[in-house]
């Protein structure tokens, strides 16, 4: 008489997917010569559990693996040490250029950021993200800093003050680019490597990178004209979203 553990890893024909089923057609696809059903489910429990078990033993493996309340402090613990280094590296600007508006969009671009980032570690358990709803958070990520572009200048009380930020005239829009492209970076592979599969993980990354990017760049450049914002700010976000977008369109991720 076999064991209750035995019955559990053999059930019976009536209990194993039906070939004409959902789950039957994949597992017929999957299923080798000669092979039943019992083996096919077999074999493909036990390249599972071998991947599951190989994939704990990396690093993002383990990460993936936290308690989403474990995930979520240590992405914003990690992205505060990155912030805290950005800005010792880049100063902020100084007293002249720090207007009110320039204090609103600096909240409004950390609360849109923590949000993001709330996002991209939202348990397992809950239904995945929809295209539509990704999307809107996308959206919102990069309206935030063409909205930021488009408000009227502050002009002269922002301008003046540079905040050990040089802007030639042949280099305003690139140098700041080039910064905020290089901040998004780690909080992208941050994001990336806590992402247990969403399938628009990347896409909401990218957000984050983007409002990552222009967070620093309101941080440490004082010019907030409308030319110079939407060139050297907003195409950070636009860049990192669409750019990233088209990569993980063309080259899927496992």
């Amino acid at each position: 008489m076999s064991s209750p553990e035995e019955n559990e890893r053999n059930p019976s024909a009536s209990e194993l997917p039906d070939w004409d089923s959902g789950i039957g057609e994949r597992l017929r696809g999957l299923a080798g010569p000669g092979e039943t059903r019992s083996e096919t489910l077999d074999r493909v429990y036990e390249g599972l559990r071998t991947e599951c078990e190989r994939s704990d033993k990396s690093v993002s493996g383990y990460l993936r693996s936290r308690s989403t309340t474990v995930r979520r402090l240590i992405v914003l613990i990690a992205f505060a040490v990155i912030l805290f280094v950005a800005i010792e590296n880049f100063p902020m600007v100084e007293e002249p250029a720090r207007t009110a508006r320039w204090t609103v969009t600096l909240i409004a671009y950390g609360v849109l950021l923590v949000l993001t980032l709330l996002v991209a570690t939202r348990p397992l358990q809950l239904p995945a993200l929809s295209r539509w709803k990704t999307n809107c958070v996308i959206c919102v990520a990069v309206g935030a800093t063409i909205l930021a572009a488009v408000l009227p200048s502050s002009g002269a009380e922002a301008v003046g003050s540079t905040g050990g930020h040089e802007h030639g005239a042949g280099l305003m829009f690139a140098s700041c680019m080039g910064l905020g492209l290089l901040f998004g970076v780690p909080i992208y592979a941050l994001l990336r490597m806590f992402d247990r599969g969403n399938t628009f993980g990347a896409l909401i990354a990218a957000a984050a990178a983007g409002l990552a990017g222009n967070l620093l760049l309101k941080m440490h450049c004082p010019v907030d004209t409308t030319a110079h914002v939407l060139m050297g700010h907003s195409s950070v976000a636009l860049l990192y979203v669409a750019g990233l977008g088209l990569v993980h369109r063309l080259i899927p991720s496992k």
